[in-house]
């Protein structure tokens, strides 16, 4: 079957830790693409994604010990690769120096041109150059421009490959990993994608500059957060507890290992031992899943904050987070 865009297999989507670490990516990208214009900003993430989808390709290549030296190798690790963001590529049609295919199905549809060129056009060039020089890759119809499907035209450089197609639509295999193998493909992916868009950003603005950028793009995102999960979990009493349940739900996704030191009503405070970002370079991050926490209080009790008063990406041995009444 097709996928299409109300009907979607188990193994397209995002999981629930890549739809967290795709959330403060996508909204790390609009906040650097409205500050420094979308032309400034694609320069900006430019050296992080090469750096990134290098690595990640030989990574695939050894791991899964793909081939890339023919059509057919290409198309199957492509699908590899759109894997880790949910989209998988059908209705292959094989020229004589390229082929074409589907998206039917597209988890960033309904988002913006910008984010489409960062994680669409761009990230399939860069994936091409990684795998093989010589192709590439074009985008000929998108869904965030109208269109019923995007397709996408992979092709010899200095060839054409319109023409008449040399073998039927063919179905290239799709990797049927477990929802663990899906998670931690996911996790990984967009965790590594949202550290380099914010790195980028604090190249353009400078650490404290970047943060008073994106704090604001980070709350609503909370407020997105706890709309969603409170229904999801049920959520009716609008007290710390309630809060502090649905930052676990993003705790969790973040791998973050703690113990309660207070849990009541009225005040929560956790410490936490292992977090994913713990060793990250910039402490932007503390300060961005701050604004997030803040989001998510002003959505289910506005008299409620969020304050983290240990930070391990700056150096303390844990975190320390408390939510309480301002």
């Amino acid at each position: 079957m097709t996928p299409d865009q109300d009907e979607k297999t188990p193994q397209e989507g995002l999981t629930k830790g890549g739809r967290f670490f795709f959330n403060l990516f996508w909204s790390t990208s609009q906040a650097l693409a409205d500050a420094a214009g979308s032309d400034r900003a694609w320069e900006l993430i430019k050296p992080y994604l090469k750096l990134h989808f290098d690595a990640a390709t030989q990574m695939l290549k050894d791991k899964f010990k793909l081939k890339t030296d023919d059509l057919y190798s290409l198309a199957v690790f492509l699908n590899y690769f759109n894997m880790f963001s949910g989209i998988i590529l059908s209705n292959h049609n094989f020229f004589e120096h390229g082929y074409i295919t589907d998206i039917h199905y597209c988890p960033f549809a309904n988002l913006s041109e910008v984010y489409c060129r960062f994680s669409g056009e761009y990230s399939n060039e860069l994936i091409m150059q990684a795998i093989n020089s010589g192709y590439e890759v074009i985008y000929t119809r998108k869904l965030v421009r109208g269109d019923p499907l995007c397709q996408l035209m992979v092709s010899k450089k200095g060839h054409t490959i319109w023409g008449e197609v040399a073998k039927k639509p063919v179905e290239i295999p799709i990797p049927h990993w477990s929802d663990e193998e899906r998670e931690y493909w996911q996790s990984a992916a967009f965790s590594q994608s949202w550290i380099y868009e914010t790195n980028a950003l604090v190249d353009f603005a400078g650490k404290e500059k970047a943060v008073e950028i994106l704090r604001p793009y980070m709350k609503a995102l909370g407020k997105s957060i706890a709309l969603d999960l409170s229904k999801e979990l049920g959520i009716g009493n609008r007290d710390a507890i309630s809060i502090a349940s649905i930052i676990e739900q993003c705790n969790q996704a973040a791998n973050q290992k703690g113990e309660y030191i207070i849990h009541t009503p009225g005040r929560v405070e956790k410490e936490l031992t292992e977090c994913i970002f713990a060793n990250a370079s910039q402490d932007i991050c503390a300060d961005a899943l701050e604004a997030r926490s803040n989001g998510i209080c002003e959505m289910i009790n506005p008299e409620y904050e969020f304050r983290t008063i240990k930070r391990m990406c700056k150096g303390d041995k844990t975190c320390h987070w408390i939510i309480k009444k301002k």
